[in-house]
């Protein structure tokens, strides 16, 4: 069974990210205050692994459960301000 991984490509809106090309190693989409928090490494051995890319995904789009909306209405999904690669492992 192949696993996957998230590759932080960059900010979805842009701006310069300090975790460009990092895999994600951990991320709580319920603190702090439903703002989300990541840790990223460039360790491949540390990344957090998935079970299928459509896993993969899922947790990306995963909405804060302590803050589930933005102020716009609209679900809030912490991790969506990066734009990623899913990837397998090689």
């Amino acid at each position: 069974m192949t696993a996957y991984f998230i590759r932080a490509v960059g900010f979805a809106n842009g701006a310069p990210c300090p975790h460009e090309g990092e895999y994600l190693k951990s991320f709580d989409h319920d603190t702090p205050d439903g703002l989300g928090y990541g840790e990223f490494t460039r360790d491949l051995s540390e990344a957090k692994l998935f079970a299928s890319r459509a896993r993969a995904l899922e947790f990306w789009r995963r909405p804060s459960r302590s803050r589930p909306l933005r102020p716009d209405g609209e679900p809030n999904r912490p991790l969506t301000c990066l734009t990623v690669a899913v990837e397998p492992l090689p």
